[in-house]
Order: structure tokens, then sequence, then C-alpha cells
């Protein structure tokens, strides 16, 4: 009875036929719950002014409990320097590196643009209020939809997989070396999933103060997780729309009747009227990405920085091939090495895609057409020669060279590492 309850269950929830507005698609509100995990969904642009208020001091309650993390285990790291081993300081780094990932990404929500770009995504340029454009704009508004839901499906089971083998891992280590016994080995700490300062040794030596350490650990590890992976599914989810839009344009570019003589004035005006059509769309996907990249352009750069130092130290600690490290840090390493992967290729999509465009337009046939429309398409192929593309910090392009880059970085960092790593045990 159960696995039909749930297929139905499944079902329904990518059943969204009723929807009148995005807002009330089940994968937007899954992303709105999880954001707002994490007091980061902009309700204030949705008229919701008193729940954005609670929302935002939530906010900023957790940007002071990411920053008092870092500093502790960052003096945790200071005060046992002298005993503390090469790959345990690398994994109090990688704690250390996504508390500051996350806490770039929840200082992000707070900003005007972030709000502005997530009411324009949902209110005017989701392909829900395009699909009536044309039988081909249903069919890629049903593509995106349905891709856009399996995608908020893998990431909300990833944060939860997440959760549970990086927190729980350590509890079943403790549990599997005899600490939580009547007669606990002598000279053994407890293990967790972070380090801190904490004033005092008993948070690792001490049954009781681990289980405060423990319980405190678990909503820490969900708002990392979500905070880091929910929002690189916003941003996925954007892209989705964008690509979208760009492949409605050029199936629409190539619908554009050719024949073998010159179009009668009747026909001009409708290829006039189909020309505006186009540029008018085009227009509206060039504001929109301008505008995320002004929202997203820090967020960008602060996530290849990130990223880059994250890829090195996550395949240092999961190289050391044990069943401890692997079933702690393989998950992890996915999680980190997927959103560098995934993003660098959605947005080299749309720069794939936007030079299509290129070749879409040149190829309409515009020796048919009189003079007005071959103007017309000529400023059009003028316009569209920049291809449409995010940047980090507004310099560096986000794509599949510059995530080369960074993986390239990570190996040779990597290899450097090790070598002392392997020097530093004998």
């Amino acid at each position: 009875m159960a696995p039909p309850r749930v297929f139905r269950s499944l079902k329904r929830w990518f059943d969204d036929s009723d929807a009148k507005y995005p807002l009330e698609f089940n994968y937007v509100r899954q992303l709105i719950f999880l954001l707002s995990s994490v007091g980061s969904w902009p309700h204030n642009q949705f008229g919701r002014d008193r729940l954005h208020f609670v929302m935002s001091i939530y906010n900023l309650i957790l940007i002071g409990v990411a920053i008092t993390i870092s500093s502790a285990a960052s003096a945790y790291i200071w005060i046992n320097r002298e005993t503390i081993s090469f790959s345990f300081m690398g994994h109090v780094i990688l704690c250390i590196l996504l508390e500051t990932l996350y806490l770039q990404r929840i200082t992000t929500s707070r900003t005007k643009q972030y709000g502005e770009i997530v009411k324009d995504l949902l209110d005017e340029f989701h392909l829900f209020y395009f699909q009536n454009r044309s039988q081909y704009a249903a069919k890629m508004y049903k593509q995106i939809q349905v891709i856009s839901k399996i995608f908020t499906i893998y990431v909300s089971c990833h944060i939860l997989c997440g959760i549970s083998l990086f927190a729980f891992m350590p509890w079943y280590n403790n549990y599997k070396s005899g600490m939580f016994g009547a007669d606990p080995p002598a000279n053994k700490t407890f293990e967790h999933a972070l380090y801190f300062y904490c004033f005092t040794d008993k948070f690792y030596t001490n049954v009781n103060f681990y289980w405060i350490l423990f319980f405190f650990n678990i909503p820490t590890s969900f708002h990392t997780s979500s905070g880091i992976l929910t929002f690189d599914l916003l941003l996925s989810l954007t892209v989705f729309q964008i690509l979208g839009h760009l492949k409605i344009m050029k199936h629409d570019l190539s619908c554009i009747p050719s024949t073998a003589d010159i179009y009668s004035p009747e026909e001009n005006v409708r290829v006039r009227e189909t020309l505006k059509g186009i540029i008018d769309h085009h227009n509206i996907i060039i504001k929109f990405v301008d505008k995320c990249s002004e929202a997203f352009s820090t967020y960008l750069f602060m996530f290849y920085m990130l990223m880059q130092l994250l890829t090195i130290v996550v395949t240092l600690e999961v190289t050391a091939f044990t069943a401890d490290a692997l079933a702690k840090y393989g998950p992890l390493t996915v999680a980190i090495y997927q959103p560098l992967i995934q993003i660098s290729i959605l947005f080299e999509m749309i720069s794939t895609q936007s030079e299509k465009l290129i070749d879409a337009i040149y190829d309409i046939p515009w020796e048919c057409m009189d003079t007005s429309n071959r103007r017309t398409v000529m400023f059009f192929l003028l316009r569209a020669q920049e291809p449409v593309t995010l940047k980090a910090a507004k310099m560096v392009p986000v794509g599949v060279m510059t995530m080369t880059a960074v993986l390239k970085t990570t190996f040779s960092y990597y290899m450097l590492l090790n070598a002392i790593a392997e020097s530093a045990e004998q």
C-alpha cells in the first residue's frame, strides 16, 4: 500500500495544471521553504512585509552564528596547532570554508538586487507567461517545468543525504569505538562533525557535553548544506528559464517563411511584426540577464574563489581512501564538485545557445525582404553579436573554461599538499 501512496503523492507533486501563478508551483514552494529555512527568501517582494521582517531578523541571527562558528573553529586550529594532525586540520579548514561560503550566500540574500531578480523571475520572466506564444513555446515550457521539478527533488535529497552522512557518521564512529559504553577507551576523545574552541575540553571528553555539541551540530549542518545547495538551485532554475527563452526565440527565427521571390507588401508587414516580436523578446532576455549579472556578480566571484579552496581541501581529505574518509567526505566531494561543474556547464549552454542565435538571424530569408526589414535584420544581427552571458565580478565569464582553470589549479595544489602531508608523516 505504501509504494502506490508514495507514487500518487509524487504524481500530485508533479501536477501543476491548476496553478495560476508560478508561486503556486510545488517546486517553487519547495524552493521557498528551503530558502526560508535560512532566512533568505524575499517575502517583501511578494507583499508579505511582516513575515519578511521576522525572516530578516532570523537571517541576521544566522549570520552572527556563522561568524561565531568560523571564528571559534579558527581559534580551535590555532590553540591546537602543535598537536593537530595535517588531515584533521584539513577537516576543520574545510568546515570553515563551507561556513564562509554559506555566510556569503545568506548575506547576498539581503541585497536589494537579489530580491528584485527573484521577483522578476516569478512575476515577469518565467516561461509560464510565454507559453501561449506558440506550440513550441508551450512545449518548451512543459520541458523546463519537468527539468526544474526533477532538479528540485534531487537537490532536496542531496541536502538530506549530506546532513545524514556528515553529522551522523562521527556519531557512528563514536558508537563503534565504544565511546558511549560504561568503560570508554582511555585517552580517546569524541569525534564531531564540527570542531570549535569551546573554553573547555569536556565537549570532547565528557559524554554529557558531547550530546550538547552533537545536537548543536545538526541544525548547523542543515543550515550550511541548505544555504549552499539551495542558492545553487535558485541559480540553476533561473538558468533553465533563460535557456528556454533562447530556444523559443531561435525557433521563432527559423519559422520566418522563405520564398523564391521578393515578399509582397502584405508579407513584408507580417514579417515586420514577427521581427518586432522577436526583437522585443530578445530585449526582455538581455534586460533580465543584465539584472542577473548585477545581482549575482559578486556571488559568482566568491563562488569560484571559495570553490577553488574547497576542491583542494576536500580532494586532499577524500583521497585518504579509508572507509571513514570515503563515507564522510565522499558525498561531500560530490556535493562540492557538482555545483562547480553544474553551474559552469549551464552558463556555458547559455553562451552556446546565444551564439546559435547569430547563425539563426543570418539564416532568415533577409534577401526576400524590403529595405526596411533588411535594415531591421542588420541592426538585430549587430545587437546579437554580444553573447548572452553572466560574468563573475563583471569581468570573468562563467563557463567551462573558468571551471577547467579551477580544476587544473585544484589538482596542482593537491599534488603539492599531498607531498607535504606524506613528508610530514615520515
